[in-house]
């Protein structure tokens, strides 16, 4: 009975002392590590500075109003965001910060006559028209959109693209149709000629050979219709499309999660 009480003695002393030694070979790793981030650790979002809203003045006077999510990293890519008709720039917000955290510049913009854009600077109301002279504004909006994103800070000035919705996605070809600055185009839901006044089908062919991606849903089946006749008519070799099952109209194919935030950044990465 001694012998097996010394025994028992002795093994809670070796077990002591096995635990004190492995308690004590943990502590550098501790240490070392105490208040440093884990290097697989995703970083926090504060990293990216907060949304800003911006105005500027655009044709006949009207103040356009968007909100300008910066890239931290200097000359970075940008893209400008024009949402679909009876809709305002937050259509897009939660993609916007989607691409700012991609290391993208975004700027998405109330287009004339929706959201915060309804003012002239002398402050006469203005309210959203379907004329030609409000499609000249409209051009005219666009190409002041892209000339103050191009002058924002962290932007490179010469890596820009374009993601329009519907009505959005007219103006977008069509303005960089005429602009070759302009290095890639993204459509959702496009026609082929929204209020008569806007023909899509030049404006493709005139853009030539730049990266152009075309988006519909077959439950919107004019646009997917407008989508495969835009691509039968076009000769561009980087001309892509893509028609989901569902989702519906402009950006409510983002909103379906179908994919589309996943082919959109890709599409961008890629080309700017």
């Amino acid at each position: 009975m001694k012998f097996n009480f010394l025994q028992n003695v002795v093994l809670l002393l070796l077990l002591s002392v096995i635990a004190f030694g492995c308690k004590n070979q943990s502590l550098p790793n501790n240490s070392d590590t105490k208040g440093k981030k884990a290097p697989d650790q995703v970083q926090s979002t504060s990293q990216f500075p907060s949304p800003e809203t911006i105005k500027f003045e655009s044709a006949d006077k009207v103040e356009i109003v968007g909100t300008f999510y910066q890239s931290p990293k200097a000359d970075s890519p940008a893209v400008l965001l024009l949402h679909q008709w009876r809709s305002d720039r937050h259509s897009f917000d939660e993609f916007a910060k989607h691409l700012q955290t991609k290391g993208f510049g975004v700027l998405s913009i109330d287009g004339r006559g929706f959201g915060d854009s309804i003012k002239t600077t002398d402050g006469k109301t203005i309210s959203a028209e379907r004329s030609d002279d409000a499609v000249k504004g409209m051009k005219a909006d666009v190409g002041n959109a892209f000339v103050f994103l191009a002058k924002q800070k962290n932007v490179d000035p010469e890596d820009i693209g374009i993601i329009g919705a519907s009505y959005g996605s007219s103006l977008a070809i069509i303005y960089a149709s005429e602009n070759p600055i302009v290095k890639a185009v993204a459509l959702l839901s496009p026609g082929l000629n929204y209020f008569g006044n806007m023909p899509t089908m030049p404006a493709v062919k005139k853009y030539g050979n730049r990266p152009l991606l075309l988006v519909a849903a077959e439950n919107d089946r004019a646009s997917a219709a407008s989508v495969r006749k835009l691509r039968d008519g076009g000769t561009n070799d980087k001309f892509k499309i893509q028609i989901y099952s569902k989702g519906g109209h402009g950006t409510g194919i983002l909103k379906a999660k179908v994919g589309l935030e996943d082919l959109l950044t890709k599409f961008l990465k890629k080309n700017l």
